[in-house]
């Protein structure tokens, strides 16, 4: 390897290796390189323009990622293909050239490139791989040349600036025919990639996966009687949508009752809706992002007839301010209203027995929730993010809770736990700094990894006499600890437990104790007095009381292991060790 400055070339400078360090504004590849490796210019966000050698044939994966100042970008006619990520998140680039030598585009290779306003694509490309201009969302114009045999999913997903689109005659397997502004596979007749100003013609019979995913600026939609497939998430995040018609005729789908939607009709499920949606009393399901990122949402009426509720059905739903469920429900499905910021009332049914993962992640708005008793199990994360949630009440029939299930509850003050919870998973509670008490109940045997990691609020702590371990990090970081008493079941205190509680004067260690991890309580500065009450000193992992001022702090053992705890390691470090008759 050569070093010029702060770039890496290999030793023939055929291969330009790194240069990650650069912070200028302006660099001249030298002439003999062939091929920019893998991240050589990953997060360099001051570089503005960039002159490339002539011989230049490979950009590596993620070769100028992360480039966000990069606004144009011409690439020599010796360039063959464009790698992985090559120019992800280079929102700055607003002009793309293309040479005629380069045959593929990689997947994500300009995604988020969200200036780019002008994109000449060769007639030399055949394949262009999955997100490879995924949220490109200043492009007004696609023309695909004739010579571009795949397309993968999702390409062009989020490039919600498009108002034309055209397929170049002579293509073998796409067409925008009858200038319907969308590019259709003729081998399938699906319609794969459409914009604001998409037509869809009579004789398409399937809507690809996020064939209209984040146009935003789609006002409306006519289905064809000629469509009888449509794929998950192909109106997704079309917030704009103020009208859908399914035409008269069509053998899988209708909109009855002029309600605005798409009803598959054998299963009476909705699959697609719009801020202007009234759901009828026979649709028995909402299905998989059916109202997926429709922000303009603000009310909606779930008739008695709904019995289930997709995975992400309402995702993103953020203008939706109010929701009661049915008691038809009795389950709600993954990532249900994940972001639905809006919501600040929530009325769950007594007929809810499950709430899936990330079923309410991110609902902010949220101030006061009360779970029925109906309700078994919490998925993991459902509740992540949930700021404004003031005061949590579980009832006794919730045996579950998933990990990360009420992660950054900021806001939360007051908890209260049942008796039919055994354990506390990864995370459930961390990050909940507006917790002040926490008070176990007797049925919990194990708290889990990094279970109230962050909760600095919290100035008082009970742990229930059932309690056998404390999992890596669970208390980490709890700052506003004054004194802990751990009781006599607790066995093992896992790695960084009560690491960083500084404001912990005073620990009391059971005499069951007989493992302490690594890092167990670094960092507790204030730590002025530990009773550890076991006979046999407590094996400890590397820097269990690094950070505590172990000349000043005073050690309280049992009278007769004081030689013991001197000799022990972990605790031979401190200076002050007196013993106790027991």
């Amino acid at each position: 390897m050569e070093k010029r400055d702060v770039v890496v070339y290999s030793e023939d400078y055929k291969k330009l290796v790194d240069a990650t360090a650069l912070k200028d504004k302006y660099y001249e590849i030298d002439e003999r390189v062939e091929e920019i490796c893998k991240e050589a210019f990953k997060g360099c966000d001051k570089l503005e323009e960039i002159v490339m050698p002539k011989k230049l044939k490979k950009i590596d994966s993620e070769a100028f990622q992360g480039c966000s100042s990069l606004t144009k970008l011409t690439l020599p006619d010796s360039v063959m293909s464009i790698g992985k990520g090559a120019f992800c998140g280079c929102s700055g680039l607003t002009e793309l050239t293309l040479p005629n030598s380069v045959r593929l585009i990689e997947v994500f290779a300009f995604e988020g490139c969200s200036g780019l306003t002008k994109l000449t694509l060769p007639d030399s490309i055949t394949s262009i791989g999955d997100c490879a201009f995924y949220g490109c969302s200043g492009l007004t114009e696609l023309t695909l040349p004739n010579s571009v045999k795949s397309i993968g999913e999702s390409a062009f997903c989020g490039c919600s600036g498009l108002e034309k689109i055209m397929v170049e005659s002579g293509n073998s397997r796409y067409d925008s025919r009858d200038n319907c502004n969308s590019i259709i596979d003729t081998e399938t007749n699906t319609l794969i990639v459409g914009c604001k100003n998409s037509v869809i013609p009579n004789g398409v019979t399937s809507i690809g996966d996020s064939a209209f995913g984040w146009c935003s600026e789609l006002t409306e939609l006519v289905l064809p009687n000629s469509v009888t497939s449509i794929v998950e998430s192909a109106f997704a995040y079309c917030s704009g949508l103020e009208k859908i018609t399914v035409e008269s005729g069509n053998s899988r789908y209708d909109s009855r009752d002029n309600c605005n939607s798409i009803i598959e009709t054998e299963t009476n499920t909705l699959i697609a809706g719009c801020k202007n949606s009234i759901i009828p009393n026979s649709v028995t399901s909402i299905g998989y992002s059916a109202f997926r990122g429709c922000s303009g949402l603000t009310e909606l009426t779930l008739p008695n007839s709904v019995t289930s509720i997709g995975d992400c059905a309402f995702e993103g739903c953020s203008g939706m301010t109010e929701l009661t469920l049915p008691s038809s429900i009795t389950s709600i499905w993954w990532y249900a209203f994940q972001g639905c910021s809006g919501l600040t009332e929530l009325t769950l049914p007594n007929s809810i027995t499950s709430i899936g993962n990330s079923a309410f992640y991110g609902c902010s708005g949220l101030t006061e929730l009360t779970l029925p008793k109906s309700v078994t199990s919490i998925g993991d994360s459902a509740f992540y993010g949930c700021t404004g949630l003031t005061e949590l009440t579980l009832p006794n029939s919730v045996k579950s809770i998933g990990d990360s299930a009420f992660y950054g509850c900021s806001g939360m003050t007051e908890l209260t736990l049942p008796n039919s919870i055994t354990s506390i998973g990864v995370g459930v509670f961390q990050g909940c700094s507006g917790m002040t008490e926490l008070t176990l109940p007797n049925s919990v045997m194990s708290i889990g990894r990094s279970a109230f990691s962050g909760c600095s609020g919290l100035t008082e702590l009970t742990l229930p006499s059932s309690v056998t371990g404390i999992g890596v990090s669970a208390f980490f970081a709890c700052s506003g600890l004054t004194e802990l008493t751990l009781p006599n079941s607790v066995m093992s205190i896992g790695r960084s437990a009560f690491g960083g509680c500084s404001g912990l004067t005073e620990l009391t260690l059971s005499n069951s104790v007989t493992s302490i991890g690594g890092y167990a309580f670094a960092y507790c500065s204030g730590l002025a007095k530990i009773a550890s009450l076991a006979g046999i000193p407590p094996m400890c992992g590397r820097k269990v009381f690094d950070g505590v001022n172990k000349t000043n702090c005073e050690l309280i053992v049992p009278e007769g292991s004081v030689a013991a705890y001197k000799q022990a390691y972990g605790w031979n470090g401190f200076s002050n060790i007196r013993g106790f008759s027991e």
